[in-house]
């Protein structure tokens, strides 16, 4: 039972005109007291981090050049805690997952502990996940699907150097599961996707700006990332088994082509995948292109929403999905062909 059922009333998007007879109960109390609680909560955060000096101080693979507060992205699982004590801890996994990555993110945040932690605690939050959303794979799919999901969390990692980027796409991203849950297949609750929407709102209004006054940390970034996966397989395990499944991954190319990409590049130049870089598309169009952050993240914004509307519109998602991948590749490797010529990398 809902927390504030005794207000709901009934709301209709603009996009529910394709499918008219959908109808979503929206509890306006809700979305208020949400509001005054992840912004009081983030406020709050601010605070304590100024007084106990949790800060993200540049350094020579830094993008920013300015203090700012570190571990701000806390919200996002504030958020996914919030909605769970409101609406009866419908998703419990994933929750458990999701607190299993946020208290070891922030402790690393706060001081780096061992890889293989950081990597033992990512396997096994992807691994709960997985069991709550598809119980039914076998045991090959699982350990493919574990080795993808953790690498989709450390490529998603990486959006917060860059101010605006991770707010930005991910608003996005939510945007899409949204439209994806009104008017094709519902997956989630609406209630839940709109909790983290408005969680990412306040973050960006601290972060999507010329000098950000905080940054996520990797406590807000990988939970993000483990709750993109987490919406992907809900929505895989709503749907009739068509073969259009690993299309999905369309919805995040833009960042995973990026990363993906980077990795391949660093290992045939001979170099540490592992070893932390500045070495992505993003990163050498702030920092040797000096293009301002904010139009980087607003650019990866747009065109991932430019692809996920496209996705929508073809009928042949499967080849849509590899034309889009494909031009990607193309546009990457043009980009650095370029940047090479221009002298405007290192090395």
């Amino acid at each position: 039972m809902y927390l504030f059922s005794s207000v709901n009333f009934q709301i209709s998007f603009f996009f529910v005109s394709l499918q008219p007879n959908l109808s979503i109960d929206i509890s306006p109390m809700y979305y208020i007291i949400t509001i005054v609680a992840l912004l009081a909560f983030e406020l709050l955060y601010f605070w304590m981090a100024k007084r106990l000096h949790i800060v993200d101080r540049p350094n020579e693979r830094s993008s920013h050049h300015r203090v700012a507060l570190l571990g701000a992205g806390i919200l996002f699982y504030f958020a996914i805690l919030f909605y769970s004590c409101t609406h009866g801890f419908p998703y419990p996994r994933f929750l458990i997952g999701a607190t299993l990555l946020a208290v070891v993110c922030y402790a690393d945040d706060l001081r780096p502990l061992p890889s293989w932690l950081r990597m033992a605690v990512q396997i096994a939050a992807v691994v709960m996940m997985l069991y709550s959303s598809l119980p039914t794979l076998q045991i090959w799919q699982t350990l493919l699907t574990v080795i993808v999901f953790v690498a989709i969390l450390n490529v998603y990692n990486f959006m917060d150097g860059i101010n605006g980027m991770l707010a930005a796409y991910s608003l996005v991203v939510m945007g899409t599961f949204a439209y994806m849950a009104l008017s094709i297949q519902y997956f989630v609750d609406i209630e839940f996707l709109a909790t983290l929407f408005i969680a990412l709102l306040i973050f960006a209004f601290f972060n999507f700006r010329t000098n950000a006054r905080c940054f996520s940390g990797d406590v807000g970034s990988i939970v993000m990332g483990l709750t993109v996966v987490f919406l992907l397989t809900r929505y895989d395990a709503a749907i009739p088994d068509n073969g259009e499944n690993v299309s999905y991954m369309c919805f995040i190319i833009v960042f995973l082509a990026d990363g993906l990409l980077t990795v391949a590049k660093r290992f045939l130049n001979g170099k540490n995948i592992l070893e932390a870089h500045r070495e992505h598309m993003y990163e050498t169009l702030v920092n040797n292109l000096h293009v301002p952050h904010l139009r980087v993240a607003a650019s990866y914004a747009l065109l991932q929403a430019a692809i996920n509307v496209g996705y929508f519109l073809v009928p042949d998602k499967n080849l849509y999905t590899f034309v889009v991948a494909l031009l990607l590749v193309l546009a990457y490797g043009l980009f650095f062909f370029y940047c090479r010529r221009v002298g405007k990398l290192n090395a």
